[in-house]
């Protein structure tokens, strides 16, 4: 656990070179280096580092030697978004809409919508007739392949 007042003397203090990059102020309470976050997601670093880039609410403050530190609001974060992505199977963008306000059925229905939409074409009695000799001739030469299979394992 990192020291509140560690971070208020040496974290914001004057010898912080880059006074932009440090401006934001860390929120009361714990925060987690990004091994630790990272072990308590069960997640790898690689990952927490990625979804930086990916969801623009998850920003962690760093020290001045570039150590990312999550607060507890990230941390939450952190924890939507593995749920959605790992637990919901959503994608990035479909999480990034849920984050975002709109609901995950909301966000899904976007995706679906996003996706071009091409009515199939009606097919022809020749084309049925290739399509039923090429399924009839893929079933033979499976069960050459399975005949084949099953005569190596017995020898």
């Amino acid at each position: 656990m990192i020291d509140q007042n560690y971070l208020q003397c040496h974290f914001f203090g004057p010898q912080t070179k880059d006074k932009d990059m440090h401006g934001k102020k860390p929120q009361a309470g714990r925060m987690y280096r990004i091994g630790e976050a990272a072990r308590e997601l069960d997640l790898p670093t690689s990952v927490l580092r990625f979804w930086e880039g990916e969801f623009p609410g998850l920003q962690p403050v760093r020290t001045p030697k570039g150590q990312r530190l999550y607060t507890e609001r990230g941390m939450e974060i952190l924890r939507k978004i593995r749920s959605l992505l790992h637990e919901q199977g959503m994608t990035i963008e479909g999480a990034r809409r849920v984050l975002s306000g709109a609901s995950p059925a909301v966000a899904s229905a976007a995706h679906l919508a996003a996706q071009p939409a091409t009515p199939p074409s009606p097919i022809s009695a020749e084309q049925t007739a290739i399509l039923q000799d090429a399924l009839r001739e893929l079933r033979e030469l499976r069960a050459l392949l399975t005949s084949n299979i099953a005569e190596e394992k017995r020898s």
